[in-house]
């Protein structure tokens, strides 16, 4: 089990608490270390994960927090995708202009975005800063 307390218990963001309890109650049967003498070490660190993920999601205030946690994260994940989209298509693009096909999976609002994010780091003072910064 790799990745956020959500995906850890298998429900969905919007999941409410009796969902929230019946997952983490059925993994943790799973996965308790009694139960899994052959791979207890294993078997151990998933329990640490579920328990803690529970934790997390079971309590109001904590579950806030680590929503916006998460947002924040997916946040920066989804620039640092960006970047790398900008970086290859200038690589293959030798007239150094934007590809705009990621129509499929970029809503209108984010293609402008990406428009506007290109026209701005294209601009000769922008291109400077980053120069230094490399």
């Amino acid at each position: 089990m790799i990745g956020n307390h959500y995906d850890i218990l298998g429900v969905k963001r919007d999941a409410k608490q009796p969902q929230i309890k019946k997952a983490y109650h059925k993994l943790a049967l799973r996965w308790h270390p009694d139960k899994n003498r052959e791979q207890r070490a294993f078997a151990l660190d998933q329990f640490h994960r579920i328990n803690e993920a529970y934790h997390t999601l079971s309590k109001l205030e904590l579950k806030i927090l680590y929503d916006h946690q998460l947002s924040q994260y997916e946040s920066i994940e989804s620039i640092k995708n960006l970047i790398n989209l900008l970086k290859q298509n200038d690589s293959n693009d030798q007239n150094n202009d934007f590809d705009y096909s990621y129509d499929n999976f970029l809503s209108e609002e984010e293609q402008e975005l990406l428009r506007q994010f290109k026209q701005r780091i294209n601009e000769p003072g922008i291109q400077k800063k980053i120069r230094k910064s490399h």
